[in-house]
């Protein structure tokens, strides 16, 4: 069986260390600090799922991406959702990207996003590592489309 490619966004190291200790033989975690490195990533080969963290605190501004006009501290809260504008493009439609983020209060970020990235979904609030590693390795094939998402982001 293929191991899964996913591809961890994030600044710290906090997604990537719990999911490798549990992913064993089922997925190859491949981590990102930021756009730029998530876009070299993405030049050595295709992933069959993203996770992005939200909120960059940890890395130096002059790494953020986004509107400088937002300011700093905006730009670090909100980052993951600058780099998934700027993955979006790269990406093909048929790959899951979870964002940690709990769009249950924001159906219409959701939705908007979802424009450009058909693959998004959001990650309630207490969601164990467990259940994240299954939603990430539950990707779709290149072949067929996404599911659909049952009662919406938050439900259950």
């Amino acid at each position: 069986m293929r191991r899964a490619r996913i591809l961890v966004v994030e600044d710290g190291f906090e997604y990537s260390r719990a999911l490798e200790r549990i992913a064993e033989d089922r997925a190859e975690l491949v981590r990102a600090e930021d756009a730029e490195e998530a876009g070299r990533a993405l030049d050595g080969g295709a992933f069959d799922a993203v996770l992005l963290d939200v909120a960059f605190d940890r890395i130096p501004e002059e790494r953020l991406v986004g509107d400088r006009g937002r300011g700093t501290e905006h730009l670090a809260r909100l980052q993951g959702f600058y780099i998934a504008d700027a993955l979006a493009p790269r990406l093909p439609p048929y790959t899951r990207v979870v964002m940690a983020y709990d769009f249950s209060g924001d159906p219409e970020r959701l939705e908007a996003l979802r424009e450009r990235l058909p693959g998004l979904e959001g990650l309630r609030e207490g969601t164990g590592m467990e259940e994240l590693l299954a939603r990430l390795l539950a990707t779709p094939s290149r072949e067929s489309p996404l599911p659909p998402r049952a009662g919406g982001e938050g439900a259950g």
